[in-house]
């Protein structure tokens, strides 16, 4: 319960810093500076993945953790960092040949740092989010958006191109490893067992298996498209899915961070973690579906009128990322759900359908146009889809018809907002954009304020009595 109130303060800043940040870039950077910025950030997150071996996510499964073992995680992801690093120092020269743009070893080998500092915040992490110590994590996140924000404002400002992205990303995390390592009440040794390092990656390797796989898809396709399709068209890509990506970090950021250590807590005590995850489906379906679907529906009018005429290919888009985030809306927990009881193995093979799917439609798209890579992007998810609830239902005991159920549900609201939003915006087809846009988002807001408590009471009341048993420390809670 005491995380509760700081999950809430980091939605509403990461809201804020996120748009902020959208605005900055939007304002302040080319397409071809966040397309190259894109390019070097995701190589060397490509390389984290890889190296990174899941031991963070292995620190907060595990049953128990002492000393020896997080000096053992501590050093081994240290020196992963530093192998990591000089690999991409190596690959730095051929990467800017392979692009045709010779500014890109300079920024590859400079942004490998994060590889180290994000070495330095694993274990720190992994132990806050353990326990659940929101309090810290919040502020270590708001500081590091923050500060992201302000950095690529100001270097934007002075014409650092696509060094803005890279700075800004440097800075914030530097930031974020300091509040970290005050907060640990014992600072982590160079300390190594292998025993208890091979322990860790045995539950860790599948782990980073899968972010691999899923994280790593993403990258790689944007090297795909920036290669094909040049360093423009991947900088209109990559801003129209940062706008999609910061509206569904209101709900996903908080998922991704506490969901396994809730269910780990349920696995460990025994409980059954069935209503805790068809609850929590409807809520994050129909907050998150309400959001994305009210994204695709502005897109057209937002995109120019807030970021300028020169972003307006982002527009379709946009919409069509916004669209492709709804359906894995209902599969947020099931990730969670799967590594706490131990079938982390599962969702490799999942992520292996979605990585097959993805990166064929890179190459199948490469001559078409840039809305046609983009719905082969957003196709991943409806054909891998099915395979998650079979998962589930095998391995978390949760029949498929129950997920069904808890999924659809949420659904009436998006409808109704889809049914009154595109007729107002017909109506002022002739109207000033301004008008249109503010009209169709005050009638959306309308529309979801009515259709979710109408049409998802039963689950609203649920929650509430929820939070009335956590305030008044029931047990049951």
């Amino acid at each position: 319960m005491r995380a509760a109130p700081w999950a809430v303060a980091e939605a509403v800043s990461n809201a804020l810093s996120g748009v902020a940040s959208i605005f900055v870039a939007g304002w302040l950077l080319t397409p071809a500076d966040i397309g190259r910025s894109g390019i070097v950030i995701g190589l060397v997150m490509l390389v984290g993945l890889a190296t990174g071996l899941g031991i963070q996510e292995s620190l907060i499964r595990h049953r128990s953790v002492h000393a020896s073992i997080t000096d053992t995680a501590f050093t081994g992801l240290m020196a992963l960092g530093v192998a990591g690093f000089a690999l991409c120092w190596l690959i730095a020269a051929p990467i800017g040949w392979f692009f045709d743009d010779p500014a890109l070893f300079s920024l590859l080998g400079v942004t490998s740092v994060l590889l180290l500092l994000n070495a330095v915040m694993a274990v720190p992490t992994a132990l806050l989010t353990r326990k659940m110590r929101a309090n810290v994590l919040t502020r270590r996140m708001m500081l590091s958006r923050i500060s992201q924000v302000v950095v690529i404002g100001v270097l934007g400002w002075l014409g650092a191109g696509a060094w803005a992205m890279v700075g800004g990303v440097l800075i914030s995390n530097a930031l974020s490893a300091i509040v970290l390592w005050r907060a640990m009440p014992r600072v982590p040794r160079l300390r190594f067992d292998w025993g208890e390092f091979r322990s860790l990656a045995s539950f860790g390797g599948s782990m980073s298996i899968e972010l691999l796989l899923w994280q790593g898809t993403t990258r790689l396709f944007a090297l795909q498209l920036g290669y094909f399709h040049g360093v423009v068209a991947l900088g209109y890509f990559q801003f129209a899915q940062r706008v999609v990506e910061e509206a569904g970090n209101l709900i996903q950021a908080n998922v991704v961070r506490f969901g396994l250590s809730f269910f780990a807590d349920l696995d460990r005590s025994d409980r059954n973690a069935s209503r805790a995850f068809l609850t929590g489906t409807s809520l994050i379906t129909v907050a998150g579906g309400v959001l994305f679907i009210g994204v695709a529906l502005v897109a057209g009018d937002l995109v120019p009128l807030i970021f300028g005429a020169r972003w307006q290919p982002a527009a379709p888009l946009m919409q069509i990322f916004a669209v492709a985030a709804f359906f894995p809306l209902s599969r947020a927990l099931a990730g969670p759900l799967l590594r706490a009881k131990g079938h982390q193995n599962a969702m490799v093979l999942y992520g292996l359908i979605a990585c097959a799917i993805t990166l064929a439609s890179g190459f199948v798209t490469a001559e078409q146009a840039l809305i046609v890579v983009v719905l082969g992007w957003g196709s991943r998810n409806l054909i891998s889809l099915p395979w998650s609830y079979v998962i589930v239902s095998r391995y978390g005991r949760i029949p498929v018809r129950d997920q069904l159920v808890s999924a659809i549900r949420p659904l009436a609201p998006m409808v109704a907002m889809a049914a009154t939003v595109l007729p107002t915006q017909h109506l002022l087809a002739d109207a000033p954009a301004t008008l249109r846009l503010a009209s169709a988002i005050l009638v959306g807001l309308i529309t979801a304020a009515i259709t979710v408590p109408l049409f998802n009471w039963p689950m609203i009341s649920e929650l509430r009595q929820r939070i009335g048993r956590l305030r008044g420390g029931g047990a049951d809670a």
